[in-house]
C-alpha cells in the first residue's frame, strides 16, 4: 500500500511539474512581438512598435514584450486570466472580424488594453516623485489618482506614430 501511495504521489508531482513548466514556457513563448505580430491584422501595430523606444529604438536596444504592456501585472492570477481571455479574443477576432475592425478608432479605448501596472513594473515612480522635480510636476495628477492611467497622457507609448502605421495598413488592405 505504501508503494502505491508513493508511486501515485510521485506521478502527481512529476505531472504537476510538467504541466507547470509547460504552461510557463507557453506563456513566455506567446508574450512577444514575434508571436503577437504573426497575424496579418497586427502588421501595422508591429511596425509602429519596431520604430518606438520600447521596440528597441533606444541606446540600450531594450525591447518590451507585448505582454509587458498589454497584460496586467498586479498578480499572477490576473495576468494568466487576462492572457487567456485576450488570447482567445484575439484568435476569434483574427478569424471572424479583423478585416472590418476599426484599428484607428480603437485607439480611443487604449486604456482598456494597456495596463499601468505594466508601466510601473519597469518605470520607477519613486524617481519621478522624489528626485526629478519637472517629472513630478508632469506626473502629479497621475500620482494623486486624478489621471487613471499612463496612456491617458502618453497616447503613442510603445507604438511610435501608430495612427500613421494603421492608416497605411488599412490603405494597403483596401488595394
Amino acid at each position: 500500500m505504501k508503494k502505491i501511495f508513493f508511486l501515485v504521489l510521485s506521478f502527481g508531482v512529476i505531472l504537476g511539474l510538467v504541466i507547470s513548466l509547460g504552461s510557463a514556457e507557453m506563456i513566455e513563448h506567446t508574450s512577444g512581438v514575434e508571436f503577437c505580430s504573426s497575424c496579418h491584422s497586427m502588421k501595422g501595430v508591429a511596425r509602429s512598435y519596431a520604430e518606438d523606444i520600447h521596440g528597441g529604438m533606444n541606446k540600450h536596444g531594450f525591447k518590451a514584450k507585448c505582454a509587458d504592456c498589454h497584460l496586467p501585472h498586479d498578480n499572477v492570477f490576473g495576468y494568466v486570466t487576462a492572457k487567456a481571455y485576450t488570447g482567445a479574443k484575439d484568435v476569434l477576432g483574427e478569424l471572424f472580424w479583423a478585416d472590418s475592425f476599426d484599428w484607428v478608432g480603437n485607439l480611443e479605448h487604449r486604456q482598456e488594453f494597456t495596463y499601468t501596472s505594466g508601466c510601473v513594473k519597469c518605470h520607477d515612480l519613486s524617481v519621478v516623485k522624489y528626485e526629478i522635480p519637472k517629472a513630478y510636476l508632469a506626473h502629479k495628477d497621475f500620482l494623486s489618482g486624478k489621471v487613471p492611467s499612463c496612456v491617458k497622457c502618453h497616447e503613442n507609448v510603445g507604438h511610435k506614430n501608430i495612427k500613421d502605421f494603421l492608416v497605411t495598413q488599412t490603405k494597403r488592405e483596401a488595394e
